[in-house]
């Protein structure tokens, strides 16, 4: 199942956190083996949140020479991609099923851009035999890479801001999007807003209806650990919390976001809140 993140803007929406949480929540709460991944060659951080430190010095050092999405794209080329070839080119989170393929080390984009174009959607077809879910961060906007892995995709999640314009435009100007088993999912959310996720559905309600649409709220903890590379740690501490935490809106816009988006994929990834707090309280 290969389900890509996409906004027609870059830096309004959050979408890579965006991914990122919802990921975590798939492979940590639903026990879903995900793998998170991106395309971007430059003007992307999937990488520093989940693996901290470390992942500053990938450009510079050689860090994930060995691992990443170049060298997985070696062993495609040298034969049948196998689950030890996916293994080793990726980076386990701890104490979750999900896996980082971190991004290229190339230094010439058209390379990268060239290579990519020829492989992805042969790629994105044997990665998804060997685990249950294929997360895939695309650029934004009009890019030709993005286009060809969105319409490879099995679903494509929309982010977009509160920004009624950006709305506007994404739903006028992509036409051939808006056809697709699409998603739409408000980053950064702020519920005081007049264009809160109610008017939101009623205002566009020919596109954007309850069942394809969620937020992801603004949560400062969150950007915290994103920034702390602590994103794990920080959905594991909080998929259990009080009801009188305050992280817990977040957490459950979060669960809704991912559970909705799994039905639409096809994926029953519900489970029974009684078991999720018996498996939540041994972390």
């Amino acid at each position: 199942m290969k389900i890509v993140y996409w906004s027609p803007v870059h830096g309004q929406a959050g979408t890579t956190s965006n991914m990122l949480i919802s990921a975590l929540i798939a492979g940590i709460l639903y026990k879903k083996k995900c793998l998170l991944m991106h395309t971007h060659f430059m003007l992307n951080n999937l990488e520093a949140p989940l693996v901290g430190s470390n992942a500053k010095n990938a450009g510079s050092s050689g860090y994930f020479q060995d691992v990443g999405l170049d060298a997985l794209v070696r062993s495609f080329k040298a034969g049948k991609l196998t689950k030890e070839d996916l293994e080793n080119c990726c980076i386990s989170i701890p104490n979750t099923k999900v896996s980082l393929l971190p991004g290229t080390s190339k230094s010439n984009q058209v390379s990268f851009e060239y290579e990519m174009d020829m492989v992805i959607r042969k790629l994105l077809c044997a990665m998804e035999e060997l685990v249950d879910i294929v997360f895939v961060d695309v650029c934004s906007g009009n890019h030709p890479l993005s286009h060809k892995i969105l319409e490879a995709s099995d679903v494509i999640v929309i982010n977009l801001s509160q920004n009624t314009g950006l709305m506007e435009s994404c739903l006028s100007g992509y036409p051939n999007l808006v056809k697709k088993k699409v998603f739409y999912l408000i980053g950064c959310y702020d519920g005081n807003s007049k264009y809160n996720i109610s008017n939101i559905r009623r205002y566009y309600r020919r596109y954007i209806k309850n069942g394809n649409s969620g937020v992801i709220p603004y949560n400062t903890s969150f950007r915290d650990a994103l920034c702390d590379g602590r994103v794990a740690e920080f959905v594991k501490d909080n998929l259990g919390c009080s009801k009188y935490d305050e992280n817990l809106f977040f957490i459950e816009e979060a669960k809704k976001v991912t559970e909705k988006i799994g039905k639409l994929a096809g994926i029953e990834i519900a489970i029974e809140e009684s078991k999720e707090r018996d498996e939540l309280s041994t972390w």
